[in-house]
């Protein structure tokens, strides 16, 4: 299983009230994107995602096993991450 954490606007509809994270059943590895996708996030809104605690280029993989975090727009990004806003 791949846990994915959405955060702010992201979570809206997507998760429970109380809850962030989902978890989806990756049969290898994925896109961010095509995860993105398949949630039916609009890529348009999400602003920086985190592998594992890193954050990662739009065009990287996750596996089972991983976590991955969803930060939208309205979210602040700090210095270290801005090479791998969306």
């Amino acid at each position: 299983m791949t846990e994915v954490f959405l955060f702010g606007s992201l979570r809206k509809k997507k998760t429970p009230p109380s809850h962030n994270q989902l978890s989806i059943d990756l049969q290898g590895p994925t896109t961010i994107l095509e995860v993105i996708e398949s949630l039916k996030i609009p890529v348009e809104k999400v602003q920086l995602a985190m592998v594992n605690h890193r954050s990662v280029p739009k065009d990287s993989s996750v596996g089972p096993g991983d976590r991955l975090s969803l930060f939208p727009k309205e979210y602040i990004v700090f210095g270290e991450w801005r090479d791998h806003r969306f």
